[in-house]
């Protein structure tokens, strides 16, 4: 008879050579086995098909990194377990016991990792990619280059407690080491700290274009632990900048509040030139270039005499404006009509909504859902959605009235990707997923705000709160109409050797587009456009006069 864990098994009398400890020892083991083939070939198999068959995948991936860990635990576990039998020396035993376990508690350790690295961060990125906040933004890099050396301290704490480590000696020596070393390595330790710092207090985010102190424009690509890496678009090169160097410089953010950047072109002109008709002519130039902030609506009426674009430029403009002005009308239209609704709400919950009033007020607000563009359960089909953004973005709009602020925004946003300028699919791809995160973002207020009024336990006295807020969410931080400071001008700024100067000043729709070199191409373009009107309307450029003094020998001064 041999003991297979809790159980006592006879043995015919072939195998009775096997009985004893050594027999139970083995038949133990070889039981844990077979528990272990179970849990991999058939437990795992069953998880697999049932996971396969849900929404979602992130249960196919806890599977996937659960399979072999647990699997060997279940067989150290079983030896130690099997090594019961063996009637070891009790030294040899304990030491035996507590080795095995501390590589079982390594593999938990590392298996918790596995998880977190694999399910939290990585589904983290994909819903930070959804989210409005910069919370996760900040978060997950944190979580991902932190997480595994907490791990390690922890597990590895725990694992020289099992053993049997007197931990307080260690934490001594630990301590009078890390004195030692902070001095040694103060430089690393301040660039860990500004890594931190950047990370949770930032001044920019990912993607975003940044200019340093000694002028030069990056794009920001990762923050490290102990180095920044910043894309000088110029150079066309890495910058790995130690983090305590980056949080003293003084950073200007390029594409904070907006993109847009303003650009200053001087033009010079002859000395008798009419200031009014030059500045006339000037402005009509800035007009009519379509990749400029302005009024659409003069812009509309100017994009075909800007004759230095092609043919396909202005077309393709031309159809873009009127995209973005049926845009900015529904924009403006949506807000307004939000905010009356608002301050009907605010007069009638005074005296406490009725269900009558609160019907109406419902049925008011899925008029105005129908016209911003509401898809019902937006999170919950989100969640159910394998694919790009982009994709669950063209599904839905296609479920909404054509008019909607939404299916605008999208047709809109389908329309500037065929810009002839934009560097092929790198600039197309990420304009669908700027503005497919903006749209999942309005279709998300969009229904949770109806579903806040269906319920008869919200609150009544928040709900002018809440239509104020979408109200104000929609021109500030999803299609900002371009206010009228941003649009183009020009300014005389007088005369000198002869010579009228000019600025003209106006803002670029969209700089980091054409991978950054869509600033310099437009005013490119506008001062080629400024020279071919000039001998049209009677200009000409200004040459600067210079005064020369012949002195002995009629040899000009400094000759």
């Amino acid at each position: 008879m041999i003991q297979i864990w809790v159980w006592e098994v006879p043995l015919p009398p072939a195998l009775q050579p096997l009985a004893g400890p050594l027999g139970s020892a083995v038949g133990t083991f070889l039981f844990w086995l077979a528990v272990a083939l179970i849990v991999q070939l058939i437990v795992f198999g069953l998880l697999r098909r049932v996971a396969s068959r849900t929404e979602t995948d992130w249960e196919d991936v806890v599977i996937q990194v659960s399979r072999r860990p647990l699997t060997l635990v279940i067989v150290l576990l079983g030896m130690v377990n099997s090594l019961d039998h063996l009637g070891l020396r009790e030294v040899l035993s304990d030491v035996v016991h507590r080795w095995t376990i501390a590589v079982v508690i390594a593999i938990v350790t590392y298996w918790s990792w596995k998880l977190v690295k694999e399910v939290v961060v990585h589904y983290g990125q994909e819903l930070s990619r959804r989210s409005e906040t910069r919370v996760d933004d900040v978060l997950l890099p944190i979580v991902d280059q932190f997480a595994p050396l907490v791990f390690s301290l922890v597990g590895g704490t725990i694992i020289l407690q099992y053993l049997g480590v007197k931990l307080d000696a260690l934490l001594v020596a630990i301590g009078g080491a890390a004195f030692i070393l902070a001095f040694a390595l103060q430089d690393i330790l301040s660039n860990v700290f500004s890594g931190l710092s950047l990370l949770v207090d930032t001044p920019f985010k990912y993607g975003d274009l940044v200019m340093l102190e000694d002028g030069k424009v990056c794009q920001v690509v990762r923050i490290g632990v102990r180095v920044t890496q910043l894309y000088d678009i110029y150079a066309h090169a890495l910058i790995y900048m130690p983090n305590s160097k980056l949080a003293n410089e003084r950073l200007v953010n390029l594409m904070q509040p907006t993109p847009e950047l303003v650009s200053t072109v001087t033009v010079e002109l002859q000395g008798d030139a009419d200031v009014e008709q030059a500045r006339a002519l000037l402005n009509d130039v800035l007009d009519g270039h379509p990749d400029l902030v302005g009024d659409i609506g003069r812009k509309l009426e100017r994009v075909d005499q800007f004759e230095v674009l092609g043919a396909e430029k202005r077309a393709q403009g031309l159809v873009r404006l009127r995209a973005e002005q049926s845009v900015n009308q529904a924009v403006t239209a949506s807000a307004q009509a939000l905010r009356d609704l608002a301050r009907k709400v605010r007069l009638r919950e005074r005296g406490g909504l009725s269900r009558a009033e609160r019907a109406d007020l419902l049925s008011s607000y899925e008029a105005m859902a129908a016209s911003l563009g509401r898809v019902e359960r937006i999170d919950k089909r989100l969640d159910g959605h394998r694919g790009a953004l982009e994709e669950f973005i063209q599904a839905c709009v296609a479920e909404l009235p054509k008019e909607s602020l939404a299916a605008r925004t999208w047709a809109w946003v389908g329309v500037w990707t065929q810009d002839p300028d934009l560097a092929g699919s790198e600039d197309a791809d990420r304009l669908r997923a700027q503005w497919a995160g903006r749209v999942l973002a309005l279709l998300r207020r969009v229904d949770g705000l109806h579903r806040r009024l269906a319920r008869a336990d919200s609150l009544e006295q928040r709900l002018d709160d809440a239509l104020d807020d979408l109200a104000a969410w929609i021109p500030d931080h999803f299609k900002q109409p371009a206010p009228g400071w941003k649009h183009s001008g020009v300014s005389f700024r007088g005369v000198s050797n002869g010579v009228q100067e000019y600025a003209l000043f106006f803002y670029v729709d969209d700089i980091e587009l054409e991978h950054f070199f869509r600033q310099s191409r437009v005013e490119g373009q506008v001062r080629r456009e400024v020279m071919r009107r000039l001998p049209g309307a009677g200009l000409r450029a200004g040459v600067p006069r210079r005064d020369v003094r012949l002195v002995g020998g009629g040899q000009p001064a400094g000759a």
